[in-house]
């Protein structure tokens, strides 16, 4: 069986509210369907904890692909079997209706759509478990829900685990600018006199530090399953802000892949 097929079972772990870049997808594999299922915080901050469902689907035409993981598009452009580059996009689902009630009081966040591209350069061994990818990426708000950018870097590793199975490891951060700090952190003197939250102006700056672990295990040819967790930690304007009830984020899942 090819591993490669299954590398992507935790899709759901790039977090629909963190996701800036895909976190687990690998080249030269083939296609694939996957549904997952998890939990975290709801929004950028929260202290609670929710449910979700996430898909994922890939693509490939030689080594171009086209990629889905939870609320991220991406599409590589390059026949290279190391470098990637392409456009990308992501469905932000903004804030609103939150069981904190001073979090609520506040006004909503629309739903956006960021658009922009990634760059990508991927080495391995022999073994396609056995692999190293670098991801840079930078995406555009296009609906003026936040008017903001946010760029991420990220660094990936894939080891073997046994005869099929497979441990991967990941660390990301991601930046951003004023407009969309602004929008999901501060707390202008309309909001804070309906939420009782101080007043606080959040300036462009890196937003979160996260890591994470997955392990995946096929089961047949087709299938495979696989569990993870990804922790992030909030920086500086998002962590101090009054929004963030919780600097610590935690997102947990599991997944089912099929190759097709």
């Amino acid at each position: 069986m090819r591993y490669g097929s299954v590398t992507a079972c935790l899709a759901l772990l790039g977090s629909p509210a963190l996701a800036e870049s895909p976190m687990l997808n690998v080249p030269h594999f083939p296609q694939f369907a996957l549904v997952g299922i998890g939990a975290g915080p709801g929004y950028i901050g929260s202290d609670d904890r929710v449910p979700a469902a996430v898909p994922a689907l890939q693509l490939n035409f030689g080594e171009r692909y086209l990629n889905l993981e939870a609320n991220y598009l991406s599409a590589n452009l390059l026949e290279n079997s190391r470098w990637q580059a392409g456009p990308a996009g992501i469905l932000r689902f903004g804030r609103g209706d939150e069981d904190n009630d001073q979090i609520d009081a506040l006004p909503d966040i629309d739903m956006s759509v960021g658009l922009g591209g990634f760059l990508a350069y991927e080495v391995g061994g022999t073994d396609p478990r056995d692999r190293w990818r670098v991801n840079l990426g930078v995406l555009q708000d296009v609906t003026l829900g936040d008017g903001g950018m946010v760029a991420d870097i990220g660094v990936r590793h894939w080891t073997p685990v046994g005869r099929y199975g497979a441990f991967g490891l990941a660390v990301a951060a991601s930046w951003g600018s004023g407009d969309y700090m602004d929008t999901y952190f501060s707390v202008d003197a309309a909001g804070s006199a309906l939420s009782g939250l101080p007043v606080y102006t959040a300036g462009s700056g890196w937003r979160d530090l996260r890591a994470m672990a997955v392990f995946v295990q096929p089961i047949s040819e087709k299938w495979a399953v696989g569990a993870g967790v990804l922790y992030s930690y909030l920086l500086d304007e998002a962590g101090n802000s009054p929004v963030a009830l919780s600097r610590d984020q935690v997102f947990f899942g599991v997944g089912v892949a099929r190759a097709f």
